[in-house]
């Protein structure tokens, strides 16, 4: 049985940032694979507002620099809480950690060192969030700009909901979305590992789906292939509901109790407007439990 060994995480102060490295903990114990949590040392969008005030002249000069050495500090203080945060996670899940700082944006600097990593976990924001500079969202830029698996986080805890002693653990039970195409095959290849180790996966296919041509061989022989591998697995047919095809999938996962879905992705880097599948498109912007793609 093979295995992950070395999984990227991008850690944020955030409350599902702290959710995200403890999953990304408990994923590592269970693979043996070194945690590499990654801080990029950027600005919110709070912070940047509060410099612009500044840079505006709208506070006098004095007041100006103590903000900017503020900003820095709090900056720092958050790395150092992080920081410390994994390594306590380190000790109590028994695994090797490491810890990577960079500087410059996070769209940018996330994706050089995903293509390092045997899976990368990031955060998830919508397009329909009015705080986003970029047309495109982080996870998508990570997506398609990585060429590795990744795996994106639903960001919906608030502040007030952490409870880090009773996250839920990641990959554990697993729906596969399958419709024989080269995507779904890249995916499932890329995160074969998550089903390995998984205590159940479900195999997920939609009955009439237009992708699966006559040509191909029946979508039921994927359950065949995924028995090399395993033997905790089941096939599950969907009747079309005229739902969007990937609510139809997240619903379907979620009522086999699926804490992760893994998927195809279709589209292309610069093109994404134009070449993004609507399934793929669907998924990113309504996401609703962990997605395992490769882009």
């Amino acid at each position: 049985m093979t295995g992950f060994k070395d999984i990227l995480v991008h850690v944020d102060a955030s409350a599902a940032g702290q959710v995200r490295l403890q999953r990304s903990a408990d994923l590592a114990a269970r693979h043996g694979a070194r945690l590499n949590a990654l801080y990029v040392r950027e600005r919110s969008i709070a912070q940047q507002r509060r410099l612009k005030s500044s840079e505006l002249g709208l506070v006098p000069g004095a007041q100006a620099s103590s903000l900017r050495a503020s900003i820095e500090n709090e900056l720092d203080a958050q790395a150092g809480c992080l920081r410390a945060r994994l390594d306590e996670l380190g000790r109590a899940y028994g695994i090797e950690v490491a810890w990577q700082a960079g500087e410059g944006r996070a769209r940018f600097v996330v994706p050089q060192h995903a293509r390092y990593a045997d899976l990368t976990l990031v955060g998830h924001d919508t397009q329909e969030d009015a705080d986003l500079p970029e047309e495109y969202s982080f996870a998508e830029t990570v997506l398609f700009t990585t060429g590795r698996p990744v795996l994106i986080v639903p960001q919906d805890v608030a502040e007030e909901d952490v409870d880090l002693e009773s996250v839920s653990a990641l990959g554990r039970k697993i729906a596969l979305a399958w419709n024989g195409s080269p995507a779904c095959a890249r995916a499932f290849s890329a995160v074969l590992p998550l089903i390995e180790r998984a205590d159940w996966t479900t195999v997920l296919i939609v009955e009439g789906d237009e992708s699966a041509r006559p040509e191909r061989l029946p979508l039921e022989a994927v359950l065949d292939h995924v028995r090399r591998h395993t033997d905790k697995v089941e096939l599950r047919a969907l009747a079309p509901t005229g739902a969007p095809m990937g609510d139809l999938l997240q619903g379907a996962a979620l009522d086999q109790g699926a804490d992760l879905l893994i998927a195809g992705a279709h589209g292309r880097p610069m093109l994404w407007e134009k070449l993004l599948g609507s399934v793929t498109r669907t998924l990113l912007t309504d996401i609703k439990l962990p997605l395992a793609m490769c882009g």
